[in-house]
């Protein structure tokens, strides 16, 4: 008996349904970066100068189409590939990320007396002209 035939096999839909979304359109496809290759192949020959870069597009179309044929032939879908990877490299830095240690509780305060000094200005600028308004002009430096 054919698998096919079979309702409680659940192969069954799926085989059908890869050869009509999947097999069929890939081989049109190919079939027709094939032809158009072709064309643009014997506009070379015709001395149409753009069709160089038209004859080698539609192979690396064709190409792209069977590659994107093969991620849904083995996957199921290109997401669902590139949702597995990026999960399982999330999974991957998050166990190292557990693995360093932690930070200590209080880090001690560096002590620079530049940034003093900086912080000690713009609180000086920021009370003799208060951010938000203009300049009084009856203050003089």
């Amino acid at each position: 008996m054919s698998d096919l035939g079979d309702p409680m096999n659940e192969k069954a839909p799926s085989r059908r349904r890869n050869f009509w979304q999947l097999d069929i359109p890939m081989v049109l496809a190919v079939a027709m970066c094939t032809v158009f290759t072709v064309i643009e192949v014997r506009r070379i020959g015709e001395g149409v100068w753009r069709a160089w870069a038209y004859a080698f597009e539609w192979p690396m179309i064709g190409l792209f189409c069977i590659w994107i044929w093969y991620r849904y032939r083995k996957e199921g879908s290109i997401a669902k590939g590139f949702s597995a990877r990026w999960q399982a490299r999330l999974a991957r830095i998050s166990a190292a990320a557990d693995e360093v240690p932690s930070a200590p509780e209080a880090a001690p305060r560096l002590v620079d007396p530049g940034l003093d000094s900086w912080r000690s200005y713009v609180a000086d600028l920021q009370r003799r002209e208060p951010p938000g308004r203009p300049p009084d002009e009856s203050v003089t430096n």
